[in-house]
Formats: C-alpha cells, structure tokens, sequence
C-alpha cells in the first residue's frame, strides 16, 4: 500500500481500508432497528445495513427486477466490479429490412458500497435512457431525425462558433412522423393565456416493442413556434411514466405514480426517521462514520490536467463547507 508523503495514511486509503473490510454482501449494523413490516416479516431499513457487493450479489438482487419487453437486464464483471448492461431488442431504426436485432446501452458501473435501492435505480435510469435513445431516433422530419444521440456536437460548436446562422424553415407537426408514420393529429384546444393542447393518436406501434408509443398523445405547445418540442417532451414524459408503471421489484411497481404522494410520505416516515425507529446512537454513529467513508471514496482520485486544474480552481472560488473535495494523485515520472 502506498502511503502519503509524511509516511502515514491518507484520508482516501483509510476510508478504503474501513470499507474493504465490511463484510460481504449486505448485513446490518450492530445495534440497527428492525421493522415489523408484518407478522413474520421483519427488516432493518437500508440507511442501516452496509453493503460490499460482488457480481454475484448484484446478479442476485437483479434478478427479483422484472423488465418490461424489449428490454433486457445483464450485469457484467470489470476487473471485479458489476456493471450494468441493457440490451434493447427491436427493429434497426436506420435499416428496416432488419426487423428485429438487439443493440446495448453504455455501462453503468455498480459501486461496491451502493444500496439495492441504489443499485434498483441505476437500473431505472438505465432504462431511461435507453429509451430516451430509441425515441431520438423514432422521430423523423425530412428524411432526418433530428433528435438522434449521434450528432456531431464538436462539429456543431464549430459551426456556431463560426457565425453560421442555423436558418431553418418551421417545422410542422404535419411533417413529422413517428416509426415512419405521419403524426396523426385529432384535435387542438386553446387554453387561454397558456398556450393550446395538441391531442394526438399515436395508433398502435407496427414494430411491436414500444408500447408507449402507442395509444392517445397530448402535448401543451406554449411556443408556437416549437410545436414539435412540446410533442418531444410529451413523449419523453410517457416513456418514462411507462417505465416507472412496468419495472417491478418482487413483483411491485415501486416507482409507478399510482403510489401517491401522501403513501410516499406515509412510507418515508414508516422508515426513514430515526426517532421514530428508536434507532440506537451506536448505530446512527457507525452509519455516520460509515457514510463518511463512502463519501470519501466517492471522491475522484484525479491528475491536474487541461480540464481538471481550472474546474479545482473554480472549486477553490466556491469554496464548499462540507463535503469531500477530490484526491490529487501523483503523477508518475512515466505519466
């Protein structure tokens, strides 16, 4: 183990150390609360468990999530850290003779030290995302799709920074198409002094793998001049609303807004308030000291460079309070 120049540990190597020796999987601090969820169903909230996670306890976890078709859940091993991998099954967007194909999402790393609850929510944002992806390239106008994640955006800055003025005809909404299909717009409403509501049929989705482009569509234009934006964020919303209603942990839909607000509150404080819990103060410090550590772990271990010095200097400006501010490596001679 390398140690500091004063030939003691550093903040970030006892941090490690602490953590490294949590032990394996996911186990409850001495002293947590437990909650009687039901007659025989007893569990310590997770603020008091620690967790030091393998590949084969998130594959574990994993499995008690359920996906909505067509997406499909892995989760790989790097240099012995889980990642999170979405597959996505469906038509090529660019080459429709190819009916049906799979394609990946990028990696999301899974920490050692996160939560299932955390790790449940990487998979949602996962998913998300993957989705968002899909739509961008659903929406077509002219023979493009102008929202596509494969933009040139270096080439764009450049063509900014150039002076060059983007000047584009408007865009109607009778000009786009969904899946390779025109919009199909029913009606139109005025709400006064808002802007107007935009109802559309989406129909049913031909390709068969993304319901929520399917069905009725309204979208609120308060810009009559980006009335396709308002469309875009409109099925952004659905997609996501689809997502919350159809990802299931042990069979529930623990992110759909059919769980209200006030059920929300009502669980929030079911588990989440110490005084309520009658949590010990052995436990509450050890989650503290606990919590520190990941933070601290949490912080990147950095070089200066061209993007990390000036973004330090603008740290040094901000000057935070709290919080763990990045660990600064030494460069080796071969670097």
């Amino acid at each position: 183990m390398t140690l500091g120049l004063d030939g003691r540990l550093t903040p970030l190597q006892r941090a490690e150390n602490h953590l490294t020796n949590l032990p394996k999987g996911d186990a409850a601090l001495p002293g947590s609360p437990v909650i009687t969820v039901k007659a025989g169903v007893k569990r310590t909230p997770a603020q008091f468990r620690s967790f030091n996670l393998t590949e084969r306890d998130v594959q574990r976890f994993c499995a008690r999530i359920t996906l909505p078709d067509p997406l499909l859940l892995f989760i790989e091993d790097i240099d012995g850290l889980p990642h999170i991998v979405l597959g996505v099954v469906g038509p090529d967007n660019y080459q429709p003779e190819r009916s049906k194909e799979i394609v990946y999402g990028r990696r999301w790393r899974v920490e050692r030290h996160l939560s299932y609850s955390e790790v449940l929510q990487t998979v949602l944002l996962a998913g998300k995302t993957a989705l968002e992806h899909e739509l961008r390239e659903r929406i077509g106008v002219d023979g493009t799709t102008p929202f596509n994640a494969h933009q040139d955006h270096e080439m764009m800055a450049d063509v900014l920074n150039s002076g060059v003025v983007l000047d584009a005809p408007h865009v109607p909404l009778n000009s786009v198409t969904l899946n390779g299909r025109p919009l199909n717009i029913q009606r139109c409403h005025t709400v006064q002094g808002v802007g107007d509501v935009v109802c559309i049929d989406l129909g049913t989705d031909n390709t068969g793998n993304m319901p929520f482009m399917t069905g009725q569509l309204q979208a609120l234009v308060t810009d009559v001049r980006a009335p396709l934006e308002a469309v875009w964020d409109a099925l952004l919303h659905k997609a996501t609303t689809w997502l919350h209603a159809n990802l299931l942990l042990d069979g529930q839909a623990v992110f759909s807004p059919s769980i209200t607000v006030p059920q929300r509150v009502a669980f929030s404080k079911f588990h989440r308030n110490d005084a309520r819990l009658n949590a010990s103060a052995d436990a509450v410090e050890r989650r503290g000291r606990m919590n520190a550590d990941i933070d601290t772990v949490r912080a990147p271990l950095i070089h200066h460079g061209p993007c990390n010095t000036p973004n330090l200097g603008r740290l040094v400006i901000m000057d935070p309070e709290h919080g763990v501010r990045p660990h600064l490596k030494e460069r080796c001679s071969s670097d």
